[in-house]
């Protein structure tokens, strides 16, 4: 099997966002602890990181990392703030596919 996770980041609560959920993902990269790791923000977690500089923060230096970070485009058109994640330099788009496409491909999820 493939030594790939993807971390999904679908809770409002912000230290289960940030202190959890992008902390395991990062370490699992940089340290490596798996091959290669990509955060999906998906749901209730879209409109709290599009408020919040702080989790912008550390899912920028995710992505500094090397971390692909995704944001769905169908949640975040429904909680209006597709142009917020947009405009601080976030990729947004439909990822019920890609996340269909990476278990299929043998990636292990983690969701928080």
């Amino acid at each position: 099997m493939a030594n790939k996770a993807f971390v999904v980041i679908s809770s409002r609560d912000k230290e289960v966002a940030a202190g959890v959920g992008i902390r395991w993902a990062f370490n699992a990269a940089t340290r490596p602890w798996m091959d290669e790791v990509k955060i999906i923000v998906f749901g209730p977690a879209e409109e709290v990181a599009a408020h919040d500089t702080e989790i912008q923060a550390k899912l920028k230096d995710a992505m500094k990392a090397g971390i692909e970070v995704l944001f769905c485009k169908a949640c975040s058109d429904e909680q209006g703030v597709t142009g917020i994640l947009e405009e601080a330099g976030f990729k947004v788009i439909y990822v019920g596919i890609v996340m269909s496409q990476l278990l299929k491909d043998g990636w292990y999820s983690l969701t928080f």
